[in-house]
């Protein structure tokens, strides 16, 4: 049963075991502890990088006896800390890079949607107000049929 949730739990997935190949030796990896389905926090960093995933918002075709299709908007909140300002931006662009690859290789979250697609990424230098700690957010378009 393929619903908001499992798109979500599909996308942690594919961050979780793509993302750690286009990272460089020594960096923090993601895993199920810094991949997290939670609202963007900088006390609930786990680690100097980690990734916020929440849905945004669902459109839903007309739903007919021919289809039911849907569009869920989900945003990733990526943050990294502990660093200074030239390597937090290093950082930031790195890892927006390597979710950017990850889910280009798995357009459709390991078979869990139709296709998705990023729309859009705003960069943020400071947040909080807080200089050592920078993120963006990522907007991802999955499109799916959905079962009830």
């Amino acid at each position: 049963m393929t619903n908001e949730l499992t798109v979500l739990e599909a996308l942690q997935s594919v961050l979780i075991s793509n993302v750690n190949q286009y990272l460089q030796e020594g960096w923090t990896q993601l895993t199920n502890k810094n991949v997290i389905m939670e609202w963007p926090a900088v006390e609930d960093m786990t680690a100097d990088a980690t990734v916020f995933i929440n849905g945004n918002y669902g459109e839903f075709e007309e739903l007919t006896t021919l289809t039911d299709a849907s569009t869920f908007t989900i945003s990733i909140f990526l943050m990294v800390k502990r660093d200074t300002r030239a390597n937090l931006q290093t950082k930031m662009f790195t890892y927006f890079n390597a979710i950017y690859s990850a889910i280009r290789k798995s357009m459709d979250l390991n078979h869990t949607v139709d296709f998705s697609m990023i729309t859009d990424a705003d960069y943020f230098p400071a947040i909080e107000a807080n200089k050592n700690v920078s993120g963006v957010e990522i907007t991802l378009a999955v499109h799916y049929t959905k079962d009830f």
